[in-house]
């Protein structure tokens, strides 16, 4: 069967790249840049259910590497959810096959 090989090479790759978006996910900060107080610039994120505030200084060269950082974030969050919605339709597209 030409197409059952052709949707597991795909479930594979599939596989593969979400292992890599998860990967890259965890080297990227997480939640928010606010500014507070004549210009200083904190991370907010969330842990254990708890907000945390990390000061990142007035310097917005920092500032904006760290807003760089959380788009690329998002655009991975989105590409790893899209990956997995298809992941879900190649598994449903296998049991057909069977």
């Amino acid at each position: 069967m030409l197409i059952g090989s052709v949707v597991k090479n795909e479930a594979l790759r599939n596989q593969k790249m979400i292992c890599e978006y998860e990967s890259l996910l965890t080297k990227l900060p997480k939640g928010s840049v606010t500014c507070r107080k004549s210009g200083y610039y904190y991370l907010r994120y969330r842990e254990n259910g708890k907000i945390y505030d990390k000061y990142i200084g007035k310097d917005t060269g920092e500032v904006n590497k760290i807003r760089e950082k959380l788009i690329l974030r998002k655009h991975y969050t989105e590409m790893l959810l899209a990956l997995q919605k298809e992941q879900k339709a190649i598994h449903k597209i296998l049991e057909g096959l069977k």
